[in-house]
């Protein structure tokens, strides 16, 4: 299995239950290794599913044998543990990042450039943009902006109303591409994505998030 363009990965423990991000080095032709941010790992051998979240191909769950251990690089301070990890077999492939949107229920303060403020829920996110309601009467092709925190990384986002639904519930429902989106911060939005996507994967019968 090659991976295309991947720097992060989430690997489960024996438990099947999510044991920690890594960030990943993958070499052309060479083998992956992953880099820890955490302390609370030890040294050991073991076989596991890893989802490597890759830029061109999706989501990507692998079985996997990990090796990990101490870092001795120059690196250890902020990633103390490494782990050297061959892949075994390719357990699936999701759609790919920017297709993927999944229902939410967030509810913020946007402001319009403006400096109109208004009040809103997003129903639902993709690393391309949000369906937003809002009770607020926007004009289509207006530009907003506001803050999330998703998990530990609070970004800053502007959107554009490209397209307008009508009467939802609630209010009127707009569908919104973003705008000016950083790497770092549409990598954060796919992750946030894709760990939205597997929670409903494993809970198949629980309501939206």
């Amino acid at each position: 299995m090659k991976l295309r363009d991947c720097d992060s990965c989430l690997v489960y423990g024996t438990d099947n239950k999510p044991l920690a991000r890594a960030r990943v080095d993958a070499v052309k032709d060479g083998p992956i290794r992953l880099y820890f941010s955490t302390y609370k790992l030890k040294s050991i051998r073991y076989q596991t599913y890893v989802d490597f979240y890759d830029v061109q191909q999706g989501l990507i769950r692998c079985y996997c044998e990990l090796v990990i251990r101490k870092n001795v690089q120059a690196n250890r301070v902020n990633e103390p543990w490494i782990a050297d990890c061959d892949v075994l077999e390719v357990d699936n492939i999701f759609q790919r990042q920017k297709d993927l949107r999944v229902r939410v229920h967030i509810v913020a303060d946007f402001t319009l450039d403006s400096g109109e403020f208004f009040m809103g829920t997003i129903r639902n996110i993709s690393a391309g943009g949000i369906f937003l309601v809002t009770s607020q009467a926007i004009k289509t092709g207006a530009v907003f902006s506001f803050s999330h925190r998703f998990d530990k990384d609070l970004c800053q986002l502007q959107a554009r109303i490209i397209r307008a639904r009508g009467a939802a519930a609630g209010g009127f429902g707009y569908g919104c591409q973003f705008i000016d989106l950083s790497s770092e911060t549409e990598a954060t939005i796919r992750k946030f994505v894709f760990a939205k996507q597997m929670e409903k994967q494993r809970n198949p019968g629980r309501g939206r998030s």
